[in-house]
């Protein structure tokens, strides 16, 4: 068997940081909510939807309107206009495959 060296150990080990430190940066910089819109988003407005969930890198579960003007809007998923409009987009969604 070969017997690694000492600087072979301290290179590998910096590889090693490295990887992770670059990892942890890049969800770091990830946007997140951080706070809910208070109005209702209108459904005219609305193009799309992605989740933000907290049990990921943000702190707050969220839904992420996109809005026809490229815009992001933050609402809370436990909204009863949260829960309306992502009826409303399955509906849409459903049609839209049929």
């Amino acid at each position: 068997m070969r017997r690694f060296s000492s600087t072979s150990c301290i290179l590998a080990s910096l590889l090693g940081l490295l990887c992770l430190f670059c990892t942890s940066e890049a969800q770091s910089n990830q946007d997140c909510c951080l706070s809910y819109m208070r109005a209702e988003l209108p459904r005219r407005a609305i193009n799309g939807y992605t989740e933000q969930l907290s049990n990921e890198v943000c702190d707050i579960s969220a839904v992420i309107f996109h809005t026809k003007n490229g815009l992001k809007a933050c609402a809370n998923p436990e909204d009863t206009w949260v829960k309306k409009r992502l009826l409303w987009l399955s509906k849409k969604l459903k049609k839209m495959s049929m």
